[in-house]
């Protein structure tokens, strides 16, 4: 999952360990991903397929989100890696499945902006 992560340009804190990896956003957002290992007790093992639910992931630009497809078409285990399209909504973007079975979501809206502080707004 680290190397998907990395697909999108997200720098890796030094705070990472074997337990979690934890990506420092330009924004102050963290971003952290933990083993499962530490969930199990309380909520079960993990189950296949889909989950019900996806994770979006809205990026600055058309161009990013190109170049997020192109990296991630380098990564084994990606599966259902749609192209990238434009819809008559206003969006550009694909979506795939990573190699733990999540369904992700990447676009962008055209008109939306991305501030020096990394705010996403919408037009």
């Amino acid at each position: 999952m680290t190397q998907l992560i990395r697909a999108f340009g997200w720098p890796e804190a030094p705070s990472s360990d074997e337990h979690h990896r934890v990506f420092q956003l330009a924004n102050g957002v963290v971003f952290a991903l933990y083993t499962s290992a530490g969930y199990e007790r309380e909520y079960g093992e993990r189950s296949a397929g889909f989950a019900g639910v996806t994770i979006g992931l809205n990026l600055a630009s058309r161009d990013e989100v190109l170049a997020a497809h192109e990296s991630l078409s380098t990564i084994d285990g990606v599966e259902g890696l749609d192209e990238p399209t434009d819809s008559p909504h206003g969006f550009s973007g694909f979506a795939f499945r990573d190699p733990e079975g999540n369904v992700w979501e990447v676009g962008w809206k055209i008109g939306s902006e991305v501030d020096e502080r990394g705010a996403l707004t919408w037009n």
